[in-house]
């Protein structure tokens, strides 16, 4: 386990504070060039504290990414759930609007996820990656799923293809927005947010078309 017993002990807004720095130096810097010492000099503790805390920086750096992917999942959840009964496009197309939301309201996050999907020297990195994109995969099914269950699917559709599809769309979208050299003549990247939402449209209009959308 990463967590020391120490750690756990530590009232919940503690917890917090050094997983939100730590959060912090990991999406700015990436692993290899996070500085512990800097950590612990903003957190205004020892360094000895962070290995009572957390094994060791590899550690450290799996808790942080797990606090981050929570956040990442309570807030698609509930658009997920917001959205329950409504076209299954409708619904992808708020959970792209929702991606957008969290890019704008805390960058380190989606930071974080692009420095693990692009430095090689991230450990268990597959197994990170992993949980990412299962995820993402299970939420796609899931709303796919209940668009063939209310009519609004064929329901010949290959699920599982559908869904590789659509989260390998969604989540180049988004990285097009984080990155400017992913763009690619896209028109997501630097435009205000609803010039991003009115491209997102478009995208899931044309899976909506791809998919061949009964309703």
């Amino acid at each position: 386990m990463s967590v020391s017993r120490t750690f756990q002990n530590l009232p919940p807004h503690k917890q917090q504070r050094v997983l939100d720095e730590a959060l912090s130096e990991f999406a700015r810097q990436g692993y290899a060039r996070a500085s512990l010492n800097t950590l612990v000099r903003r957190l205004g503790i020892a360094k000895g504290s962070i290995f009572q805390y957390f094994r060791d920086k590899a550690g450290l750096f799996r808790t942080v990414f797990h606090f981050a992917v929570e956040r990442v999942i309570h807030h698609l959840r509930g658009v997920r759930q917001a959205t329950q009964g409504q076209d299954p496009f409708a619904r992808l197309h708020q959970s792209l609007v929702a991606g957008l939301e969290l890019i704008e309201r805390d960058p380190r996050l989606f930071e974080l996820y692009l420095r693990i999907m692009f430095e090689g020297d991230i450990p268990f990195r597959a197994e990170l990656l992993g949980t990412v994109l299962n995820f993402g995969r299970d939420y796609i099914l899931d709303i796919l799923r209940e668009g063939v269950a209310d009519g609004h699917l064929d329901p010949e559709l290959d699920l599982e293809v559908a869904a590789f599809v659509v989260e390998a769309v969604l989540e180049r979208f988004l990285v097009a927005r984080a990155v400017e050299h992913m763009d690619l003549g896209l028109g997501v990247h630097g435009v205000p947010r609803a010039r991003a939402e009115e491209r997102a449209a478009r995208v899931v209009e044309l899976l909506r078309r791809g998919l061949g959308c009964l309703t």
